[in-house]
C-alpha cells in the first residue's frame, strides 16, 4: 500500500481518539488501538466521538482528511490541512472560477463518457448483458451531456446490475446494496476530497455540479469515472446489512485496483485531481479522464 492509504471510520464509535508519538490512539470499550498517522488518509467521525485537540493538530500536520458524520454516516463538514497549502493554490482556484463554459462543458462531456465506458465494463465483468449497448451510448456524448446520455446509460446499468436481486437505486434509502454504494462512496469521496485539496483546487467550484448547498460540487464532478469500479466491488460482497466487518470490506474495495496496469483507486484519484488543475490552468487541451478496465 502507498503512504496515506487508510481510512479510519469511527463513526459508530463512542469512545475516546487521542495523539501520541505520530499514532492515532482509538480507547474504545477498554481497547485500544494504534494507527500511524503516516498511514492515514481519511478519517470519519461520529456524533458520540470524543476527540483531544492536540490530535486535530496533528491531523492537519500529516494532512489527514477528517469528515465529520452525521447519525446516517454522511458528511456534513470537513477539515482541510493548512500545513501543506498547494504552492500554485490561489492561481488554480482562480483557473477555476474563470475557466470558459466551452473548457467546463468538455470536461464534463469527456467525464461522462469515461463512466459510462467504465459501466460497460463492469457489466462485461460479471457476465451481465448490455456492456455493448453501453458502449453505443457512450460515442454518443457530446460536450456538456445536453441529451442527458449519462442518465439514459444509468437506468440501462442500474436495471442490469445485480439481476436477482431485484435492486433499484435509491440513494440514501439505508438498505441492502444502496447502504453498501452509498458508504463506498462516502469513503471514495473523502479520496476525492483530500487529493483535490492537496492539488490545489477548491472543492466548492464544481465542474457540473454547482449547487450552493454543496460545498464538494468538484468532488461529485471527480468521482464519476470510478463509481464503476466501485460498483463492481461491491457485486463482490454478500448482500447484507452493514456492520463492522463488512464496512472494512468496502474500505478494502475502495483502494482496489483500477487499471490492467495495476493501479489502485486512490493513486488514480491523485494523478486525476493533478492532472484537472492543469487542465484548468491551461497545461492540457483536453482533460485525460481514466477509464475503469482501460490500460494506460
Amino acid at each position: 500500500m502507498t503512504k496515506g492509504w487508510r481510512i479510519v471510520d469511527c463513526t459508530a464509535m463512542t469512545g475516546i481518539l487521542r495523539y501520541k508519538r505520530g499514532q492515532l490512539v482509538i480507547e474504545h470499550h477498554d481497547l485500544e488501538t494504534r494507527i500511524p498517522l503516516a498511514d492515514t488518509a481519511v478519517l470519519l467521525l461520529g456524533v458520540q466521538t470524543t476527540v483531544s485537540t492536540a490530535l486535530l493538530q496533528q491531523l492537519a500536520f500529516f494532512d489527514v482528511e477528517v469528515l465529520i458524520c452525521q447519525w446516517n454516516e454522511i458528511p456534513i463538514a470537513a477539515m482541510q490541512s493548512w500545513a501543506k497549502t498547494n504552492t500554485r493554490s490561489a492561481a488554480r482556484q482562480n483557473a477555476q472560477q474563470t475557466m470558459s463554459l466551452p473548457s467546463r462543458k468538455s470536461a464534463w462531456g469527456r467525464i461522462i463518457h469515461a463512466k459510462i465506458l467504465g459501466q460497460s465494463h463492469t457489466l462485461d465483468l460479471l457476465g451481465l448483458e448490455g456492456g455493448q449497448f453501453l458502449r453505443s451510448l457512450a460515442s454518443k456524448v457530446r460536450s456538456g451531456d445536453p441529451n442527458n446520455i449519462e442518465g439514459q446509460a444509468a437506468r440501462e446499468y442500474w436495471h442490469r446490475m445485480f439481476p436477482d436481486e431485484n435492486f433499484r437505486r435509491f440513494p440514501g434509502s439505508g438498505e441492502g446494496r444502496n447502504s453498501q454504494l452509498d458508504y463506498a462512496y462516502t469513503i471514495l469521496r473523502g479520496f476525492l476530497i483530500k487529493s483535490i485539496c492537496s492539488a490545489g483546487l477548491s472543492p466548492t467550484i464544481g465542474i457540473h455540479h454547482h449547487s450552493a448547498n454543496n460545498y464538494f460540487c468538484l468532488a461529485d464532478d471527480l468521482v464519476e469515472p470510478f463509481r464503476p469500479a466501485i460498483d463492481y466491488q461491491i457485486s463482490q460482497l454478500p448482500n447484507e446489512p452493514l456492520d463492522a466487518e463488512l464496512k472494512q470490506q468496502i474500505v478494502l474495495a475502495v483502494n482496489s485496483q483500477f487499471s490492467p496496469k495495476g493501479l489502485t483507486i486512490p493513486s488514480l484519484v491523485d494523478e486525476f485531481c493533478w492532472q484537472y488543475a492543469q487542465y484548468c490552468e491551461g497545461w492540457l487541451d483536453k482533460l485525460p479522464v481514466p477509464v475503469f478496465g482501460k490500460r494506460k
